[in-house]
């Protein structure tokens, strides 16, 4: 990190926080997707872990209630009126640390690699605003923690990332890293819990992904993959991933496709449904050179 000069201005700082944050309405068919950017100093935008976890841009901001307990809360003006989420998040189960002890191999170079954990079910509670109404909501909800120095390998263009929470208590993280030649790297991580709570970490050896459609954005002409099967033959899964709706691109600084799927399937003999998000990068530019 280049050294900063000193200033006097309490606005001075090397660092700039940037937020995404999205809806997806499937009542209404909708998806809206908002950016911001923020220096990290004045108050405008920062984290800390002491005493408790927070992270803020603005009023975009997770706040720590108290141990295991988070309060998220975010708002923007959409197309329709406000856009908002006001959610108290409960911690239920023990974070599933991917990969090693939480350390996930990207590419072959020594170091290009990412920490990674998930609080896979957080009971939630609280209010979402979208379409002129505000309803109460329950449910469950999913955090990622990723973090790293590096960037994608040289021949990386992007990634079709999958979580899934699934009615008999299962969850399921998996990923794959595209390259320029239409392959995927072998470096491939991923996590099953089983109902019991038992984590059982995955490689690409271990599971088939299959797109089973596409989508093509009229807004950037961006062509997604758009569903999905997805076979784990010797651990007795078979899922089927289809998007809430088609159109949850994010059309950002950098373009984008992330939103809300419907899982539905059988695992080890017994018929499942569920819930998942999936994100997919580098479709229409490449991931790795907008990391670098």
């Amino acid at each position: 990190t280049p050294e900063m000069p000193a200033r006097a201005s309490d606005l001075a700082t090397n660092q700039v926080y940037m937020a995404h944050f999205a809806l997806t309405d499937g009542g209404r068919g909708e998806h809206e997707s908002f950016e911001r950017y923020s220096r990290g100093a004045g108050g405008l935008a920062g984290a800390t872990g002491e005493p408790l976890f927070g992270v803020w841009l603005e009023d975009w901001r997770v706040d720590t209630v108290e141990p295991g307990v988070y309060h998220l809360v975010a708002a923007a003006e959409g197309a329709d009126g406000p856009v908002a989420l006001d959610l108290t998040l409960h911690e239920t189960r023990e974070p599933v640390f991917h990969g090693e002890n939480g350390l996930h191999q990207k590419g072959p170079e020594a170091g290009n690699a990412s920490y990674y954990y998930s609080l896979i079910q957080m009971e939630s509670t609280g209010t979402v605003t979208s379409g002129g109404r505000t309803v109460d909501v329950g449910g469950l909800s999913w955090m990622d923690h990723e973090f790293s120095t590096s960037a994608l390998t040289g021949n990386a263009v992007g990634w079709d990332w999958f979580s899934m929470q699934l009615d008999n208590g299962a969850a399921l993280m998996v990923y794959e890293i595209r390259t320029a030649d239409g392959g995927v790297l072998p470096y491939v991580n991923g996590t099953v819990v089983w109902p019991d709570g038992t984590q059982q970490a995955v490689s690409e050896e271990d599971f088939v992904l299959t797109p089973t459609g596409q989508w093509t954005s009229e807004r950037t002409g961006i062509t997604y993959p758009s569903g999905w099967t997805l076979v784990f033959p010797d651990l007795a899964i078979d899922l089927t991933v289809t998007p809430l709706i088609a159109d949850q691109e994010m059309d950002v600084s950098f373009v984008y496709w992330e939103g809300s799927t419907q899982i539905s399937g059988a695992m080890r003999g017994e018929a499942v449904q569920g819930r998942g998000y999936a994100e997919l990068t580098g479709y229409g530019a490449s991931s790795g050179e907008f990391q670098r």
